[in-house]
């Protein structure tokens, strides 16, 4: 991947809590990406089947936890440590009212975000919906997710080591982690939620 960071892209991202990158993943990569998630979203149902979609398929599984993204993640929200929260096919608002990736998960303490471009052809204007197909923005969890409908993207959600599943009532997929063992209260468990970087 080869990014490396400057004090400028650092700058940027603290000071507008978000920044864009072009060229994040492959087109090869992102075909794979996209084809994939047109197999397994198929219902109108997209906030609650495009949840957690790597556990479902191995091309997914590849980009969401990619070394290289989270690194950049890493390097941006200055931990020592990520793991892999969850990711998200995102088609259209998530809720009625915009919240932020906070308000909106059912993990604490997510600390990162980012949306990946699957459709350049969207007229979603928002600075977390990347410009060009490939390009990702990485962005702050207190940034107000406002997407339009017409948009299509893949957001992928990063939070510190120690992480806890809380009851959220804004959060989308709040029981989603009850099929995996999980009750409110309990830690992120690694082979559930790898770290990454």
């Amino acid at each position: 991947m080869g990014f490396g960071l400057t004090k400028e892209h650092h700058d940027f991202f603290h000071k507008n809590h978000f920044i864009e990158f072009e060229d994040l993943l492959s087109s090869k990569r992102m075909d794979a990406l996209e084809k994939a998630i047109d197999s397994l979203v198929t219902s109108e149902d997209w906030i609650h089947v495009g949840h957690d979609v790597w556990r479902r398929d191995k091309s997914i599984k590849k980009v969401t936890v990619h070394k290289g993204l989270a690194e950049i993640a890493l390097s941006l929200c200055k931990k020592k440590t990520l793991r892999l929260a969850y990711d998200q096919v995102i088609e259209g608002p998530l809720s009625k009212n915009p919240l932020n990736l906070i308000e909106v998960s059912a993990i604490r303490k997510v600390v990162c975000g980012l949306t990946l471009q699957l459709d350049p052809t969207s007229s979603a204007e928002s600075p977390l919906v990347p410009k060009k197909r490939g390009a990702g923005v990485f962005f702050s969890p207190f940034c107000e997710l406002d997407f339009s409908k017409d948009c299509h993207l893949f957001m992928i959600a990063y939070t510190e080591k120690i992480a806890q599943y809380v009851y959220e009532t804004r959060a989308p997929n709040m029981h989603a982690l009850k099929k995996l063992n999980y009750f409110f209260g309990d830690r992120l468990r690694a082979n559930t939620h790898p770290l990454l970087a």
